[in-house]
């Protein structure tokens, strides 16, 4: 599969290997504090027995004897059930009356300590499969041997070593598996931070070649065209004057290109004061009276009797101009285009509305794309660069708010940008 071979896959796979290296590490460290320390105190209480009962051994009448008295059946360091096994030479000497252990097999362990050998501690069944901790070694009594078997139930330790081996094993996992989830998720972040600053690369030097290219070539065959043999002065002019109108052209779009590199920074940093709404709908209305009444359309402006908003007044006029720019472009003769403003739900909402062609709805979405002309007729020069309402929809999200293509009641086109007040 791709994503087993995919860059992501193989970090996150590291990750979680060191993390479960880690885990395991912790997890024995853990087991081994919590039960060695039982184990040894299990074993003390077994050596605490034995050699109580071996001191109370006595040689009497050539014989190794144990005092008159029941053997004890409970260790007192733990408070376990214990059983002892005294044997010599001639055989089983005493032992407590309840015996887990098979009288075979204490036989042959008392065999191997009369023979020199010391057993245990050591982990042993009992007869109904129960674990049982078992120590035995050798008490000389005068020029005599007896072998003392001393035995405890573990089943207590057992069961606490089980839980907690159960407990490590669930925690353990589980923690391995969370981990393994936020690497990935952390992995998916950063990586698709790098991912987003390649494609921001990728899709800037997209844009720049894409529409640069057009002016630069324009430029470069005037000038040669102009060069190529002595012309009139007039014609130099003419040259000179369509250079200078592509100038112009690539001009903004460069500016508009670094505004939006800015803006996939995340470095387009609005310089926030306070803008007298009203003010800026009259002096972008009146710049723009001009244009439209060249094209005969109107431009009526509906404004706040007073109100202020917190924005950067250049980039919130680079928005207006563009919005009313494509309003104009697209307004039919004796056409009128609607610029308002108002409060709404906390936000002021600027519209700008036109009685052109409209956008449909399957493409108000693209309208914000970089380079995007719903019209293949238009050309470059009469459609725009393509990259102002992409712009304008960076510097809307620059400030907090939004900016939108609405339906405008069956004609024209009605775009609303909203900014927290």
């Amino acid at each position: 599969m791709r994503i087993l071979r995919s860059t992501r896959f193989r970090l996150v796979l590291v990750l979680t290997a060191v993390l479960a290296v880690a885990v395991v590490l912790a997890a024995t460290a853990l087991f081994e504090l919590v039960t060695v320390p039982a184990r040894n105190q299990e074993d003390q209480a077994l050596f605490d027995q034995w050699s109580a009962v071996g001191n109370a051994l006595d040689l009497r009448a050539g014989q190794v004897a144990y005092p008159p008295g029941r053997l004890p059946e409970i260790a007192a360091a733990t408070g376990q059930p214990v059983e002892v096994d005294v044997f010599t030479r001639s055989g089983l000497l005493v032992q407590t009356p309840a015996q887990s252990l098979a009288p075979a097999y204490l036989a042959r362990v008392a065999a191997q300590v009369l023979g020199g050998a010391t057993v245990g501690p050591l982990d042993v069944r009992d007869a109904a499969g129960g674990p049982r901790r078992l120590y035995a070694a050798a008490q000389p009594v005068g020029d005599q041997r007896a072998a003392l078997i001393v035995s405890l139930s573990s089943t207590d330790l057992a069961t606490l070593t089980r839980r907690l081996l159960a407990t490590l094993l669930l925690g353990g996992g589980l923690l391995v598996a969370l981990g393994g989830a936020l690497g990935w998720a952390l992995v998916s972040h950063l990586l698709g931070r790098v991912e987003r600053s390649f494609e921001t690369l990728r899709r800037f030097t997209a844009d720049a070649s894409h529409e640069l290219r057009a002016p630069l070539t324009l430029m470069r065959t005037e000038v040669e065209v102009a060069l190529a043999r002595e012309r009139p002065p007039a014609e130099y002019v003419s040259a000179l004057g369509r250079v200078d109108a592509e100038l112009e052209h690539l001009g903004g779009v460069v500016d508009r290109l670094l505004l939006l590199a800015q803006a996939d920074a995340g470095r387009l940093l609005p310089q926030r004061v306070a803008v007298d709404v009203a003010d800026v709908l009259e002096e972008t209305a009146a710049r723009w009276r001009g244009p439209a009444a060249a094209r005969r359309v109107s431009v009526a402006v509906e404004a706040p009797a007073w109100g202020t908003l917190a924005a950067d007044p250049h980039l919130l006029r680079r928005v207006l101009d563009n919005l009313l720019d494509n309003a104009v472009r697209h307004s039919p003769p004796d056409g009128r285009i609607d610029l308002r403003a108002g409060r709404q739900d906390g936000s002021w909402v600027f519209e700008v509305a036109d009685q052109g062609p409209g956008v449909p709805a399957a493409q108000r979405k693209r309208v914000f794309e970089r380079f995007t002309r719903l019209d293949p007729a238009r050309s470059r020069r009469s459609g725009g660069a393509g990259l102002g309402l992409a712009l304008s929809a960076a510097v809307a999200r620059a400030h907090g708010g939004t900016l939108d293509v609405l339906d405008a009641d069956g004609h024209g086109a009605r775009f609303r940008l909203r900014l927290p007040g």
